[in-house]
């Protein structure tokens, strides 16, 4: 049972992090990862589309993978 947990676990971690690098920058660009700087006009407006439906999975993925973690600690 720990066994399926730890790799449902892993496989979850993995999940959300793949879904949170999928994610569109709200700024273009180094700078806007830190919050400097200026849009400019080269920012292109955002796919609203795939960005909520990724935001959702984003969300149901972490809440999971919380569940499980603790699921995993109170077991072990």
């Amino acid at each position: 049972m720990r066994v399926a947990l730890m790799i449902v676990d892993v496989v979850l971690g993995v999940a959300v992090m793949g879904s949170i690098l999928l994610q569109t920058g709200h700024m273009p660009g180094l700078s806007g990862a830190f919050g400097g700087g200026g849009a400019g006009p080269q920012m292109s407006p955002k796919k609203r589309g795939v960005d909520d439906f990724l935001e959702r999975v984003t969300v149901v993925l972490a809440v999971i993978f919380a569940v499980v973690t603790l699921v995993l600690v109170h077991i072990w």
